[in-house]
Parts: C-alpha cells; sequence; structure tokens
C-alpha cells in the first residue's frame, strides 16, 4: 500500500553538477559543459517522487539565481522544497567527466564553505520538518562535509520520533572528511555514531569497509558476516542493502544487489538478479536509485523481500542508461525491463 498521506523526509546538499558536454571530453580540455542540479539525497527525493511518493527535501542555498534554478529543478519533480532555508554565500559545485572503456571516471568537489555545510541545528524548523512525516533518509556524506552538518543531524537523530523509520545511505567519499583530516579511526567512530538511530543502511560492495572499518572482501560470505557485524553493533537496525557492481570497464558493468532482513533475530538474505549492463550512459546517482528502490519497496511492497531487492536493482539498472543523477524512472519501467528485454520495442 502506497503511503501517499505519509511523507518521506531527505536531507543533504543539492549542488550543480558540471560535466563535459561532449562525450569522451576530458574536463581540462573542454570549453561546453552541461549544468545540472545533483546530490545523493536530493536524488533519492527525486527519484522516490517519480515512482509516486510524497517526498519532501531538506537542504539550505544562498540567495541567488543559481538556487532559483535548482528549487526550479525540484519542483518540476514535484519535491515538497518547503523547508528549504536560504542563507550564506555559495552552492556547492563538483565536476565530472564520464570514464569510456578503459578510463575510469572522475568526480571533483568544490564544496568547502557552502550554505549547507555551515548549518546549525536550530536553522530548520524540526517539528513542521517531521509532521505526518513517515521515514528520513540522508546520508554518509553529510557527516563527511563538517562538524557543524554532524552535530546538526547527531542532534536530529537524537530528537527524531521512534515512529519515524530511518534510513542512511553510507555513501563513503575518500575525497571528503577533510575536518577530521581524513584519518580511518574518527571516521569510523563518526559513522557508528551517525548510524545509531537507522532502521536501513544502504551502501556499495566497499562502503562498510571503509566507512564502518568492517573487514571483508567482495565475497557472499563476507557481506553476509558484515552484516551480522551491523546488526549486532546497530539495534535499530532491521534492513541493510547492498548494491553490487563488477565492474569489466567503464562501459560495461554486471550489477546486483543483496537485502539483509532482521525478523525476531532471525538475519535472512534476499539476491537481486544480476543484470549485465553495457554501454552506460553515467553510473553516478545508480546507488542513489538503488537506495530509493528499497525505500519505494520496503513502504508499497509488505514483507516480499525479494520483489523489494529485485525493484531496487532494477530501478538503478535503468538509471546507468540516462545522463544526470537522478533516476527518471516509474514503477511501470522498471516492470517492462523484466518483462521486455531492451531489444525489444515497445509499441
Amino acid at each position: 500500500m502506497n503511503k501517499k498521506n505519509n511523507k518521506i523526509v531527505t536531507f543533504g546538499e543539492i549542488m550543480l553538477r558540471m560535466s563535459p558536454s561532449l562525450l569522451g571530453e576530458r574536463i581540462v580540455k573542454a570549453i561546453d559543459f552541461t549544468i545540472e542540479p545533483g546530490g545523493s539525497e536530493s536524488n533519492v527525493a527525486v527519484a522516490l517522487a517519480k515512482l509516486g511518493n510524497e517526498t519532501v527535501f531538506v537542504s539550505k542555498l544562498p540567495v541567488s539565481n543559481i538556487s532559483e534554478k535548482i528549487m526550479r529543478y525540484l519542483k518540476s519533480y514535484s519535491v515538497d522544497t518547503s523547508y528549504i532555508i536560504f542563507g550564506g554565500k555559495r552552492v556547492g559545485l563538483y565536476w565530472t567527466e564520464k570514464g569510456i572503456g578503459p578510463r575510469a571516471s572522475q568526480v571533483i568537489y568544490d564544496r568547502e564553505y557552502s550554505s549547507f555545510s555551515n548549518i546549525k541545528y536550530t536553522d530548520f524548523d524540526w517539528n513542521g520538518i517531521f509532521k505526518s512525516a513517515y521515514w528520513f533518509h540522508t546520508s554518509g556524506i553529510c557527516p563527511a562535509l563538517s562538524d557543524d552538518v554532524y552535530k546538526t543531524l547527531k542532534k536530529c537523530m537524537r530528537e527524531i520520533k521512534r515512529n519515524i523509520m530511518v534510513s542512511i545511505d553510507i555513501n563513503y567519499r575518500n575525497k571528503l572528511w577533510n575536518w577530521v583530516n581524513k584519518k580511518p579511526s574518527s571516521i569510523h567512530r563518526v559513522m557508528w555514531d551517525f548510524c545509531s538511530r537507522a532502521n536501513l543502511i544502504t551502501a556499495n560492495e566497499s562502503d562498510l569497509s571503509n566507512a564502518l572499518g568492517l573487514k571483508g572482501k567482495t565475497k557472499k560470505g563476507d557481506y553476509e558476516l558484515m552484516a551480522q557485524e551491523c546488526f549486532k553493533q546497530l539495534p535499530n537496525l532491521n534492513y541493510i542493502a547492498i548494491n553490487l557492481r563488477e565492474s569489466f570497464s567503464a562501459s560495461r558493468n554486471k550489477w546486483s544487489g543483496v537485502l539483509f532482513v532482521r525478523e525476531k533475530g532471525k538475519i535472512t538474505m534476499f539476491k537481486g538478479p544480476e543484470i549485465m549492463i553495457t554501454d552506460i550512459v553515467d553510473r553516478i546517482g545508480s546507488g542513489d536509485s538503488f537506495t530509493a528502490g528499497i525505500i519505494h519497496g520496503i513502504i508499497n511492497c509488505g514483507r516480499d523481500f525479494q520483489r523489494i531487492v529485485n525493484f531496487a536493482v532494477g530501478l538503478s539498472a535503468l538509471k546507468h542508461t540516462i545522463r544526470g543523477d537522478a533516476s527518471q524512472f516509474t514503477s511501470e519501467d522498471v516492470e517492462n525491463l523484466f518483462d521486455n528485454p531492451g531489444s525489444k520495442i515497445l509499441r
């Protein structure tokens, strides 16, 4: 059942993404760039709205025409922007260079001293934000940005009501975490604390090791052991979803995912389908689409956990086929992916 009368609140920084307009062009040579909004938590909000859910995105932006562009973008997907606040001096930026074949994709961040990185807990109307909210989502990118953001979310997690589901995408970013000098032990401490209220954690195949310090390799058994350790350390945790990527090149990947569910003390794993993705258009944001698919499935698919992970894998596989950060797909599109292979034409 779609909980249309219950909001999904996402919280994080939305930026402008700058990408060379010509396929294969390098940033250092490009003179034409495509400029569009992007960011992990806003990507989840857009994807969930596209799937028919009521979503709210909470952030901080400066007063500028750039912010107006971002607001128009969010509103075009029916994302509620009522609780975005304004202040500070700049919007964060990030530059992307699409990998092709043997050349890996690159991301360059320019987000220090952004409006969002200087937030305080008292900046936001939390009572209004959480009124009739069913779900709260954020990611590990937030505490990586600054001590201010970490303290804001730490207090938020402490105050949030128990009947509100909380999800965290681990989203480890090695190029961030400057405020703790990128010290692994400090990152692990912050992230375990940050995840203590989570009901759902999502991650890629290396996030649990890098962000939480869990030892393991990209093997099924290791994922199970890492999941067991997360459930042991985090008493509020009900679900762990991990997207799995096997890269043969920047253009050709095998994509899948697993969902671990804890019910009555028992942990069960559900494995999603394996999808070979060739001629990748843009893989940035695919993990956010996977997270959105899991959240959507938990809300709408009851206890059909196999269906939930299948849906998340399908939605995020489709994300690889379009340019830009956020998913543009509906539930029907995901169903068509499995019912009608890409070699067919839907008429």
